[in-house]
């Protein structure tokens, strides 16, 4: 009899610890990149013409968002369709129209999508930021009947608010919304950590 009750006790035991272990949180699976670039041309219908922008002038031009999710940028993407040297690619806080990071793309091929790591960026879902890069050559997206894109766009977990542009080459916040258009290629690759 003793022995049945010490077979019950450890059996008891045992399933107690295999449910605690059971209730303990499970590690975060890694989520997965994404670049909100591509979703945020087709949906706007910027996709649908692109032409080559070669100026004699420098513009400062991107677009504005806003994360849904807790996450970083791990890294900025930038294509151009010339080559171009030391091309400044500026993370913003659009809400008050502060730098929050600068990176320099020494060496972007034409035609060619250059990525370049960052030390991770944390963005949250309560502020607005805005991606620009500087630069006097950039592709123009645009819809083939040259309407405007109606705003808010979703990609995936980063919502679009608008483009944005300003001329010059001085570091400021291009402050002129650009309806009709986008000027690029800059984006982000963003990913989700919470």
């Amino acid at each position: 009899m003793k022995a049945r009750i010490i077979i019950l006790f450890v059996a008891i035991f045992a399933f107690t610890a295999c449910s605690k272990d059971d209730d303990s949180p499970t590690e975060k699976t890694n989520y997965p990149e994404e670049n909100p670039l591509a979703l945020y041309l087709e949906k706007s219908g910027f996709n649908q013409e692109t032409s080559l922008y070669i100026g004699d002038s420098y513009s400062e031009q991107g677009f504005r968002f806003k994360p849904k999710v807790k996450g970083i940028i791990k890294a900025v993407t930038l294509k151009v369709p010339v080559n171009s040297n030391n091309v400044r690619v500026t993370i913003w806080n659009a809400d008050t129209k502060g730098v929050i990071r600068t990176i320099i793309i020494p060496n972007a091929v034409a035609h060619t999508e250059k990525r370049q790591e960052i030390e991770p960026l944390e963005v949250m879902p309560t502020i607005t930021y805005l991606i620009s890069f500087n630069e006097k050559n950039s592709y123009t997206h645009n819809k083939s009947d040259n309407s405007k894109a109606i705003y808010p766009i979703d990609a995936e977990n980063i919502t679009v608010l608008g483009f944005n542009y300003g001329n010059g080459q001085s570091p400021y916040y291009p402050n002129f919304p650009g309806l009709s258009s986008y000027w690029g290629d800059v984006s982000f690759t963003f990913q989700q950590t919470e």
